[in-house]
């Protein structure tokens, strides 16, 4: 199974329920919503995308078909710009 967690060497910082990162290496700025700040949360451990589905319908008003999209879509772009790793 597949599992997500976070870049270390990316230097984070929190601002209000948002969370701002900088990727030293590239240069690279993100800026995570609220949502993506608690999927973002989840992945200081490894952890699968069941897991984090799960947890975002009970956190948010969500259908899991629109949550599991959702959720593919940032990872696959955290994933592209190398702030989180996959652990298999």
């Amino acid at each position: 199974m597949v599992h997500y967690i976070q870049n270390k060497e990316v230097i984070q910082s929190r601002i209000g329920d948002e969370i701002v990162m900088l990727d030293v290496e590239s240069g690279f700025y993100f800026g995570l919503n609220s949502v993506a700040s608690v999927i973002w949360d989840m992945m200081k451990v490894e952890v699968d995308l069941e897991t984090m589905v799960g947890e975002l319908m009970r956190e948010f008003d969500v259908d899991k078909s629109t949550c599991e999209l959702d959720t593919i879509e940032l990872l696959s772009h955290m994933l592209e710009k190398k702030i989180i790793r996959v652990v298999e």
